[in-house]
């Protein structure tokens, strides 16, 4: 299982991220930010791979952005990775 999330450094952006994709469709929804990411506030906007590319310049735009990472879920636990 792969998703993406997109990581903010403030809690008001990412929730204002999470209700511009909900109103516009897009299948979504906010999560804890991974510790391993090592950045944000603790909230990020998760949304599957056939998503991102739609909306990568529109969440990329959130003043407070900290980046995208791939996380992936194996049998050991999961991996994080900037994208």
């Amino acid at each position: 299982m792969e998703y993406i999330l997109a990581v903010y450094r403030s809690r008001n952006v990412a929730i204002k991220a999470y209700n511009y994709l909900i109103n516009n469709g897009v299948t979504c929804a906010l999560v804890s930010t991974p510790r391993a990411a090592g950045v944000g506030c603790g909230l990020s906007v998760k949304l599957g791979r056939e998503d991102f590319v739609r909306t990568r310049q529109a969440l990329s735009r959130g003043e407070s952005f900290a980046g995208f990472f791939l996380y992936k879920l194996t049998y050991g636990g999961g991996t994080l990775s900037r994208l």
